[in-house]
């Protein structure tokens, strides 16, 4: 994980966050404070402490519940949103829950946490999950190869593609520019599973072109990132139509699904074929023959 995207969580932090979320909820009469283990355990003590009331082993109605981290909401929504609270929050996190915490979106270290691990650790538990034993020779290091591999296949989140599209050329030209057979690696949002396969990417120029380069770095930036098919596709058409104002935008991708191979159904010969069209593209039929047999003619 990119070093800008861990954030250490100091004990001065948690102090005084403890402090606040005593200060918020002091008018309630909560008779204690309960901790989800483990990362609300230390933080549960110190905001009981604030509060002078003890730490319990299981939560009531009349119990404060504290964690140290909203991120998805699953833990949270066991609770009342009243009786929930947290040193800290994601932005995506449902906001009822938590909602005096600060917002802190990257990947949190506590004191209690080696700042060295982060994800890592989460990548052992899963290895010890399947029934593998982490510490033997042939793992010791695969945590953090698995951390530097996802980092790279997810690379797509750090690059702006209508950066790439903003470098264009005034050309008065009106014939059809196509780019065939760009291949992409991405990896399924359901099973984060890899999926790989071609793009052909269209465009008819309204007064400026754009380096073809930059078509296909285009492609890069939406496949390396978590996906569905549909939705890739739409994003590369939308994100040339939004960048050159062309008079039309075409995008075919075909994939083959390893979440459809490797598991489930099991088909391995399987493949997807998704199309988004814009402008002249969608519009008029005799357009839309051309790129798709301009599209057929190059997959030959």
């Amino acid at each position: 994980m990119a070093s800008d995207r861990v954030i250490p969580i100091s004990w001065e932090m948690i102090e005084q966050r403890a402090k606040e979320i005593a200060q918020y909820q002091a008018e309630k009469e909560w008779t204690g404070v309960y901790g989800i283990p483990r990362g609300g355990v230390m933080p549960a003590y110190l905001v009981a402490k604030e509060l002078n009331v003890p730490v319990v082993s299981e939560p009531s109605d009349d119990v404060l519940v504290i964690d140290d981290l909203v991120d998805s909401g699953k833990t949270a929504r066991d609770f009342t949103p009243t009786q929930f609270d947290a040193l800290y929050r994601k932005s995506h996190s449902p906001a009822q829950y938590a909602s005096s915490a600060p917002v802190l979106d990257g990947w949190l270290v506590f004191p209690w946490e080696k700042e060295t691990s982060g994800p890592e650790d989460s990548i052992s538990r899963l290895l010890e999950f399947i029934g593998e034993d982490p510490n033997r020779e042939g793992l010791l290091n695969t945590p953090k190869r698995v951390v530097k591999a996802f980092a790279e296949m997810t690379g797509g989140y750090k690059i702006n593609p209508l950066d790439d599209l903003g470098v264009t050329f005034n050309e008065d030209v009106d014939q059809m520019v196509v780019l065939s057979n760009i291949h992409f690696d991405s990896l399924c949002e359901h099973h984060m599973l890899p999926f790989s396969g071609v793009a052909t990417v269209g465009y008819i120029p309204n007064g400026c072109i754009v380096g073809l380069s930059k078509l296909a770095r285009v492609v890069e930036a939406f496949s390396r990132r978590l996906q569905v098919q549909e939705r890739l596709t739409d994003q590369i058409a939308d994100a040339i139509n939004d960048a050159l104002n062309p008079k039309g935008v075409g995008v075919v991708v075909t994939g083959h699904h390893s979440c459809m191979s490797l598991r489930g159904i099991r088909k391995a010969n399987a493949q997807m074929t998704t199309s988004a069209l814009r402008g002249y593209m969608k519009d008029d039929g005799t357009v839309r023959a051309e790129f798709m047999a301009l599209h057929r003619a190059d997959l030959l």
